[in-house]
């Protein structure tokens, strides 16, 4: 008598509907990936997203993250050919190497496989954990696997975490002195001097924006935690896009920013991080701590947004971006984006101990209690 033997379980759904914001989050990856070839008229930008930005190119962290997705689903009862196609492209990549010789694109092109590995066997062996704990948990195993093998190459060679702190410096400060006479090019264009007398205003904001960037160091110290950032949107635009093309389930789908929460011991991320750096005893582990802010920071930031956006009404969304169009000209984007942060963050720790989209009332009809 022959029995069949049953496989693994297929967990599927139905495909995620709503590609508008998903859409729109690609577009700004691409164009992110492709911020070396800016015009003139957008340098000043251009320089703070080399700095926030500091592996290039974001896409490829987007194309890495698919392929470990796709790389995981087979274990889920996923096809086959998908998981040959995305280990095929992993491969290639691979055997590519890095776009150049310099110490940047190799450790950017070491760190996008390294999270590409990390995040699919987080993939696999996670069963209901939410995106955001397993894109932790990838990039911490990632970063330890970075350091060991950074540490490991001999300092004679070039090696060293030193010696990618410089490079890193280097490339940054290279980007930052192209963009600043590309825009010094364009403010002696007819175009600008007469933009300039129509809107004074703009005119000076720009030139103090130029002004502060030329004084300022490229932000080496919080590259960490920078680096961390980028790959947490660069997974999150990875695991949505999976679940739209794919109907096989690794996990619980990317929900609204309007629901984004985590479990509230996180805030002592914060706590670790301010004390390394206010502590004068600690001095030594105050970058570490630094990096500790700007993460947890962040994190918290982005659900004291989700409060603000909870609390707006749904006809009323196009409001908060029509005012930071308008703001930005005329401010500044550091001005307005920092005031936009330090808000978000109080609205976020506060939600630790208040949740406001419980106790609260809403002004949109249908969010949820």
């Amino acid at each position: 008598m022959i029995t069949a033997v049953e496989g693994p379980p297929v967990v599927t759904a139905p495909r995620e509907r709503g590609w508008r914001w998903l859409v729109l989050a690609l577009v700004v990856a691409i164009g992110v990936s492709f911020v070396a070839r800016w015009p003139a008229s957008l340098a000043l930008l251009s320089v703070l997203v080399h700095w926030l930005v500091p592996v290039a190119p974001l896409l490829m962290l987007v194309v890495a993250g698919l392929g470990a997705c796709a790389l995981a689903s087979w274990t889920r009862g996923g096809r086959l050919g998908v998981a040959v196609a995305a280990a095929v492209g992993l491969v290639f990549w691979i055997w590519r190497g890095p776009s150049d010789s310099s110490a940047v694109a190799g450790f950017s092109h070491g760190w996008t496989l390294l999270v590409a590995a990390c995040f699919g066997w987080t993939c696999m062996l996670s069963g209901s954990r939410s995106l955001l704990g397993r894109a932790l948990i990838a990039i911490a195993a990632a970063a330890a696997l970075a350091v060991l093998l950074i540490a490991w190459q001999p300092k004679t060679a070039g090696g060293g975490l030193a010696a990618v702190t410089t490079s890193f410096e280097r490339a940054l400060s290279e980007r930052r002195d192209g963009a600043l006479n590309a825009w010094q090019a364009r403010v002696h264009a007819p175009a600008w001097e007469s933009l300039a007398v129509r809107v004074p205003s703009m005119a000076r904001t720009a030139e103090r924006t130029a002004a502060w960037i030329a004084e300022s160091r490229p932000p080496v110290a919080i590259l960490p935690a920078l680096l961390v950032l980028e790959t947490l949107l660069a997974l999150a635009l990875a695991w949505t896009t999976w679940h739209r093309l794919a109907r096989v389930r690794l996990g619980p789908p990317l929900g609204s920013i309007v629901d984004f929460r985590f479990n509230d011991q996180m805030v002592w991320g914060l706590v670790v991080g301010a004390t390394l750096v206010l502590l004068p005893s600690l001095s030594g582990w105050r970058e570490l701590g630094l990096n500790l802010l700007v993460v947890f920071g962040a994190l918290y930031a982005l659900r004291g947004l989700g409060i603000l956006l909870w609390w707006l009404p749904d006809r009323w969304w196009a409001v908060p971006l029509v005012l930071l169009l308008v703001c930005i000209p005329l401010l500044g984007p550091v001005q307005v984006l920092a005031t936009v942060a330090v808000l978000a963050l109080g609205l976020g720790l506060g939600d630790t101990w208040r949740d406001f989209r419980r106790t609260a009332r809403p002004l949109r009809p249908n969010a949820r209690p």
